[in-house]
């Protein structure tokens, strides 16, 4: 049996920490020993891995660099364990760190999201990675860039895309085209996302008489100052009827479910779980043609890709999927549940772990 411990910096309700948080328990259904521990007390996930019998630990670090790495070095030799699987930037800095100076467990480091550049950031950590044994992205345009720009790592990098419960997030038993259709978009609210961009696109669909409404889901304290601008622009533009921006949500599947769209509009992404999520649920897409997304939306056959960087872009995108009969669309529904079960399974996600574990 393997002993396999899981480190990110906290529980809280982002992307990366329910990936992390699904691979802990499907690692435990396995022939493994899983233990997940963190170092920022923030628990939104602990409540399902207790529900799944898989052992979470806050590491207390108090202040500095070294003082956390000193408390997650003692964590990970108290587990003791054969392989460690490490998400986001600075957890993955800290276990390479640490590996540099212990043999005795394998490390693997994942990438949740693309690099942009490079630089001083990205030139510490992946040379920081020269200790791990594999370098896992989510996204093949991210394998591609550590290629690129860190040929000497090229060895160890194997992609493996992002997995979705397909058992849970599942299309509604009833779905027809609706006159004034529902768009949900699912993102932290933060410049990233591109939210100025999608609510002038907003704008310029209602102008044109478009009946639609569209709620985004990614209310976020860290971004509190982009937040309250994007709440200004909302009101500048005239379309705070038609669009909603509102907290995370537990119950995002039903969401999903009532939706008629998808969008995400990001500059860029890695392989975003709301995409997933929502190609699970059967809902045709609009989102930006970057990174990964074109492997996941054909255009004309299960959404819509646009300039994320062009609002007329963005408009016309919705003009098509708005234009769509009532027979196409329940085309588009079909094939985006399809993609999903193709590309997106658990058993795909846990053997591509179990196969770099083994």
């Amino acid at each position: 049996m393997k002993r396999v411990l899981c480190l990110i910096d906290s529980l809280g309700p982002g992307g990366a920490q329910r990936q992390m948080v699904g691979l802990a328990a499907l690692l435990s259904e396995g022939e493994g020993m899983t233990k997940v521990i963190t170092y920022h007390d923030i628990p939104f996930y602990a409540p399902f891995l207790k529900e799944n019998g898989v052992e979470y630990e806050c590491v207390s670090c108090g202040r500095g660099v070294l003082n956390r790495l000193w408390k997650i070095r003692d964590a990970i030799n108290t587990f003791d364990p054969d392989v460690v699987i490490s998400f986001l930037d600075t957890p993955n800095i800290l276990t390479s760190l640490l590996r540099m100076n212990n043999q005795k467990w394998r490390l693997i480091v994942s990438e949740r999201n693309t690099s942009q550049k490079k630089g001083l950031r990205e030139l510490i950590k992946f040379n920081s990675y020269r200790f791990a044994d594999f370098v896992v992205p989510n996204a093949f345009s991210q394998e591609q860039f550590i290629k690129h720009h860190f040929p000497f790592l090229s060895p160890k990098v194997v992609t493996i895309p992002n997995f979705v419960d397909l058992d849970f997030f599942v299309p509604p038993a009833i779905r027809a085209k609706s006159n004034s259709p529902e768009i949900i978009i699912v993102a932290s609210i933060r410049p990233s996302k591109n939210v100025i961009n999608l609510i002038d696109a907003v704008a310029a669909l209602k102008a044109k008489g478009h009946r639609f409404h569209l709620s985004w889901y990614g209310k976020s304290e860290e971004f509190k100052d982009y937040l309250g601008h994007c709440s200004e622009r909302i009101q500048q533009c005239g379309v705070s009827d038609v669009i909603d921006l509102k907290d995370k949500t537990y119950h995002i599947k039903e969401c999903y479910q009532e939706a008629d769209f998808f969008c995400l509009p990001s500059f860029y992404e890695g392989t975003p779980n709301a995409l997933c999520e929502a190609l699970a649920c059967g809902l045709p897409i609009a989102c930006s043609g970057v990174c990964d997304n074109p492997r996941y939306v054909n255009e004309g056959e299960n959404g819509v890709l646009f300039n994320p960087y062009n609002v007329e872009s963005m408009v016309a995108a919705f003009d098509k999927l708005f234009s769509l009969e009532e027979f196409e669309y329940m085309d588009y529904c079909r094939r985006s549940r399809e993609k999903a079960e193709a590309l997106l399974s658990k058993d795909r996600f846990a053997k591509s772990y179990w196969n770099l574990i083994s």
